[in-house]
């Protein structure tokens, strides 16, 4: 690599004019070294992605190996000085223009600081009037959670050309309940163009494709999609200019969530499968424990506590337990993690100065009660671990863990039976909709977010990497059975069949960019449920960002434990 050929690497956190004039495009051609991956699903090994849209939503994920990006872009007039932008979610071992490498092994930055933009100056003899080519050569996508996170853009220095494009909705959380089925799509170009627009329902289903031409100004176009989307359901809608330079944008549209009518029937023998699981349960003594944590309490405004529990199997599960230093009978919140997720930080619940117990617990293969039963989360995992047994797989566990939780709130003297609840998100979310259930006369209130395994033969149509997951567990145990049996098991845990049954109030949170525990199978679950409910959409989060809604559910369940005092 010549000297010449980069005149900087900034490592920084900067503030990007997303409005300037960018000469890369929005879209880009993928390709991948082999294609063993791809077989189970819908993505493609040599296809084009958008940069605007997340890996998992356009069929793509970590375990699909290194890959190419690639693209050709235009320069009409050479100017004295360019840059490169990157935000990437995976590693970048190069990043080659016109065959000259301009820098090597990026990591990928985004779990620390997904706003690190990183950036490049270009030498002057790299770029050409006219056709230019860009290669990246990556390997291990990363996690989003939907949101994109992604930047690639070239700029020039010393740039007077404004340009951009951005969607708006008419409703604040996008969630559209009558014939208000409007976007604006508000551009500014300093030429005569076109706008592409594709709109695409969750389950990928292509509803429009269509190109507007446009003058040089700053205007809005009002597009009416009453007619376009007006079935129930999630609709992507994503919007590219090509002007003097490429700008673009991404949003999620609801229509009508609460008509969501889902044909995925409850599992023959569900209720036998699940009273035969609490019967076992029963007959295992709980010998609970509690010890103090010292070094806990000091940093606590509550008294800290590691309790241990006898569940399914007879394995002992730990959670920590928050007692508040006033006397009498307490309110209890039973928070239930996300899939790997351990309680590893606890720092929220031991600033939370609030009259509330809470009992973090962690399931079987979790944090503190993964010592006995750990199959960790790569493979088979806990989503996986002998998928093919209905009597072996780890959620049957994993439910009575959660039931086991909520005897040892109830066997507590300091804990007001009467006003126990139950929150968590992602596993967390299923965690809680099956433990309201299953506990449906002493959970007081639950809440939500975007729940797993729920709807699980609609999951693995919007996220398709799911199948590949499935598939990969399966043949890990040699194929002991087919797909269809895997799903028929799939079935007997998915916490959408348990919806009915609660009987407590009920808060569910989505965010419409997820697209690990999409939206519509969360209120897949919600329009089954016949008690007190209600919803709140954030529209421009996913599933990573979702769990900053953690105050906003703490204050609606307090606040419905409030109302329950006898």
């Amino acid at each position: 690599m010549r000297k010449t050929s980069i005149l900087a690497v900034l490592i920084t956190l900067i503030t990007l004019n997303v409005s300037a004039q960018n000469f890369l495009p929005m879209k880009w051609n993928i390709s991948f070294k082999n294609n063993s991956c791809f077989t189970s699903r819908m993505a493609k090994q040599n296809s084009s992605i958008s940069t605007l849209l997340s890996w998992e939503r356009q069929g793509y994920f970590a375990g699909d190996g290194d890959c190419q990006l690639s693209s050709s872009f235009d320069i009409p007039n050479l100017k004295s000085g360019y840059v490169l932008y990157v935000r990437m979610v995976c590693d970048i071992n190069s990043i080659i223009i016109n065959g000259h490498t301009i820098a090597k092994s990026i990591k990928n930055r985004h779990l620390q600081n997904n706003t690190l933009v990183e950036s490049f100056n270009i030498g002057k003899n790299i770029l050409l009037k006219g056709k230019n080519k860009i290669v990246l050569n990556c390997s291990s996508l990363g996690y989003t959670g939907g949101v994109s996170n992604t930047t690639i853009a070239i700029k020039p220095i010393a740039d007077h050309n404004v340009e951009y494009l951005k969607i708006s909705l008419p409703t604040e959380d996008h969630v559209c309940l009558k014939n208000n089925r409007y976007i604006n799509l508000h551009y500014l170009t300093t030429k005569n163009t076109c706008i592409k627009i594709n709109i695409e329902n969750d389950f990928h289903k292509l509803i429009l494709d269509s190109t507007i031409t446009v003058n040089s100004k700053d205007s809005v176009i009002n597009l009416n999609l009453n007619g376009i989307c007006s079935k129930a359901g999630f609709y992507q809608i994503v919007a590219m200019m090509h002007g003097k330079g490429y700008s673009g944008d991404a949003q999620w549209m609801a229509v009508k969530p609460e008509e969501i009518n889902c044909s995925n029937t409850v599992a023959d023998g569900f209720d036998d499968y699940w009273n035969r699981a609490k019967s076992e349960l029963s007959a295992i003594a709980p010998d609970y424990k509690m010890y103090k944590v010292d070094s806990l309490c000091r940093k606590s405004k509550r008294d800290v506590y590691i309790v241990e529990m006898k569940s399914l199997g007879n394995i002992t599960i730990r959670g920590y337990y928050f007692v508040p230093r006033t006397s009498g009978k307490h309110h209890a919140v039973l928070q239930v993690p996300g899939y790997g997720w351990g309680f590893e930080n606890i720092d929220g619940m031991l600033n939370d100065d609030t009259n509330r117990i809470e009992l973090a617990l962690c399931v079987r293969g979790h944090g503190i009660s993964a010592d006995v039963f750990n199959p960790g989360f790569g493979l088979p995992g806990i989503w996986g671990y002998k998928l093919y047994d209905k009597d072996s797989l780890s959620y049957r566990g994993i439910y009575m863990d959660c039931v086991r939780a909520v005897d040892f709130l109830c066997n507590r003297e300091e804990v007001d039976s009467n006003r126990i609840a139950v929150k968590g998100g992602s596993q967390g979310g299923g965690l809680t909709l099956a433990t309201a259930a299953l506990c449906s006369g002493r959970i007081a209130a639950c809440a939500y977010f975007d729940p797993f395994p729920c709807d699980m033969r609609h999951q693995i149509k919007i996220r398709t990497t799911c199948q590949t997951e499935l598939k990969n567990d399966l043949a890990y145990y040699h194929n002991p059975c087919s797909f269809d049996k895997v799903l028929d098991i799939q079935d007997l845990i998915d916490t959408r069949s348990f919806a009915p049954k609660i009987t407590c109030p009920v808060l569910f949170t989505t965010a419409l960019f997820d697209d690990d525990c999409p939206a519509h199978v969360g209120f897949s679950a919600f329009n089954l449920i016949k008690s007190e409910k209600q919803y709140k959409v954030y529209p421009n989060d996913g599933h990573m960002q979702g769990f900053t809604h953690d105050g906003f559910i703490l204050g609606w369940l307090d606040e419905k434990l409030s109302l329950n005092l006898k």
